[in-house]
């Protein structure tokens, strides 16, 4: 992946902090950061994942997701929680998912970093240490 490349990122925000399970979002952000990993574009949406995830099975729900990550160009996810089988079908869409709690815009440059990360092949790159900083965000691994 080029560093010259602009990402977005897909965060489950709740307020100004990272959301809990994906599925059961209200509300996603997409968080548009240049190659210097800053956000330049953040747009948030109401997606009532929540109510969908009580309304129908679950394979339903999981191609409502697939279709915001396509229709954004989402390169990555982070939410404080995913499923397995979430996990797979981001995973065969090409979005890396990422776990992580904390400051959401923080979370989103965190991301950002591990996306770049990881598409150089420095799989364990470390997270920079300071205000903000999600050193926790890690990928999220299906059992």
């Amino acid at each position: 992946m080029s560093d010259a490349k602009t990402l977005n990122i897909a965060v489950n925000v709740a307020g100004s902090e990272v959301g809990g399970g994906l599925g059961r979002a209200r509300t996603m952000a997409v968080a548009t950061l240049n190659a210097a990993d800053e956000i330049v574009e953040w747009q948030e949406f109401p997606v009532g994942w929540d109510v969908l995830h009580e309304q129908g099975p679950h394979g339903s729900l999981h191609a409502v997701i697939v279709g915001f990550m396509r229709d954004h160009g989402i390169t990555a996810v982070v939410s404080g929680h995913m499923g397995p089988p979430m996990v797979n079908t981001l995973m065969k869409l090409g979005v890396l998912p990422l776990s992580a709690a904390g400051e959401a815009r923080s979370a989103a440059r965190d991301a950002a970093k591990r996306v770049r990360s990881v598409g150089d092949l420095a799989i364990n790159a470390s997270d920079e240490a300071g205000s903000g900083a999600n050193k926790w965000i890690l990928p999220v691994i299906p059992s």
